[in-house]
């Protein structure tokens, strides 16, 4: 295990400076309290002793409904989960009881937004360093999700081994709490694999119990091993498998986001689900292809076929291609000046000062953009209402 490989900094980094430095070579880091000092949440969350001022929480958002994942249950490579009113969970943990349950991505901070209530001052403000987030404002401004969430776990609750959505990026501020993170470069994630389960990206569930006839790559494996203190922000940059486990009771402020600089990434990983969903439905395909052989048009399956796999990749991960390239167009046009929607409520505007430099921008879009219109699945033609989404994206890179 690699101790002491991840940064530790007193003072919060400007924006000109983590770009370079985090971003741009991806790598991780921890941020001193300072960068929540103003928030709400270490106010009103904490109790004088730095304990979780259960009263407060329950008080205020005891009414909501949670997910509740049940850390002892493992259910494939997740742990089983369930809804339950927060005051409930609460309740089991002040009479001793559901030590095993984790409250995991709880939309509070949009639940209140949007709340019918008088709205509320925000319990805590996203700090500039991660102010340039596509995800975000795309969601915020086009649905009614969003990638911001609050973690609330007893001591010995954890999340499995796991990477972020399409790699995204994450960041996540302990308000109360220590937890302990295990990370695994992008190099290392072919260690991480079940042997013979590579196709289907089956890794490790649990690092800290490893079955190594299953795994037998994965004692090769060196995660940066690091523990994160109240008040502290961590860094997880993109791709990069981890595992979080609560050493204390926690509460937790997390955000999955991206921008241009992982882009290419995103794509690479949108790219690599669709093959894998290609793969898992080939005599589908088979089928489609075999039926159409005395059609009118002998060519007109594969809009069927390209239909389904983006069904099936939404599902599975929550995008597909169309969300994709509505997400890049939106913050590409933002990125330009144009008048994009957005919801200032929810994801104020970000601005130019904390992006890259526009260029920057566009090279790593172009890029993207360029490849996938050569893809030979040909779904920038077949994806329903893609084409005039793509076009409006070439539109604004030639400008």
């Amino acid at each position: 295990m690699m101790e002491g490989l991840c940064d530790r900094l007193d003072i919060p980094p400007s924006y000109i400076d983590f770009l370079p430095q985090y971003l741009l070579p991806n790598r991780p880091v921890i941020i001193g309290p300072t960068l929540m000092d103003s928030w709400r949440a270490r106010k009103l969350w904490r109790g004088k002793d730095d304990s979780i001022n259960w009263p407060f929480l329950e008080s205020e958002y005891g009414h909501f409904e949670v997910t509740v994942a049940d850390c002892s249950t493992r259910e494939l490579s997740d742990q089983r989960r369930e809804t339950m009113l927060f005051r409930d969970v609460v309740c089991l943990w002040r009479e001793g009881e559901g030590q095993s349950l984790y409250v995991k991505d709880w939309h509070l901070a949009r639940a209140l937004a949007t709340s019918r209530d008088a709205p509320c001052e925000p319990f805590y403000m996203t700090p500039d360093i991660f102010r340039d987030d596509w995800m975000n404002a795309y969601y915020s401004a086009h649905t009614e999700d969003d990638f911001r969430f609050v973690y609330v776990g007893a001591a010995g609750t954890f999340t499995p081994l796991h990477r972020d959505v399409y790699t995204s990026y994450s960041w996540s501020t302990n308000v109360c709490g220590r937890k302990r993170w295990w990370l695994f470069s992008p190099e290392q994630t072919r260690l991480l694999f079940r042997k013979g389960g590579e196709a289907h990206m089956e890794t490790v569930y649990d690092v800290r119990h490893v079955d190594k006839t299953a795994y037998p790559l994965f004692e090769q494996a060196s995660p940066i091993v690091v523990e994160q203190g109240p008040g502290e922000t961590i860094f997880v940059p993109s791709g990069w498998y981890h595992q979080v486990e609560n050493l204390t009771d926690c509460i937790s402020i997390n955000h999955n986001w991206c921008n241009a600089v992982n882009l290419p990434s995103l794509y690479d990983s949108m790219c690599a689900k669709v093959s894998e969903v290609e793969h898992a439905l080939e005599d589908v395909q088979e089928l489609l292809s075999q039926g159409s052989a005395n059609a009118a048009d002998p060519g007109a399956w594969k809009q069927e076929w390209v239909s389904i796999v983006q069904d099936v990749v939404e599902k599975d991960a929550g995008w597909n291609w169309a969300t994709f390239w509505r997400m890049v167009r939106h913050a590409l046009g933002l990125a330009t000046g144009r008048s994009y929607p957005i919801n200032e409520a929810l994801w104020p505007r970000t601005p130019s000062e904390l992006m890259p430099p526009l260029e920057c921008i566009k090279t790593r879009v172009k890029g993207c953009y360029e490849d996938f219109i050569r893809r030979s699945q040909c779904e920038n033609v077949l994806v329903p209402g893609l084409e005039e989404v793509l076009d409006d994206v070439r539109g604004l890179l030639d400008e």
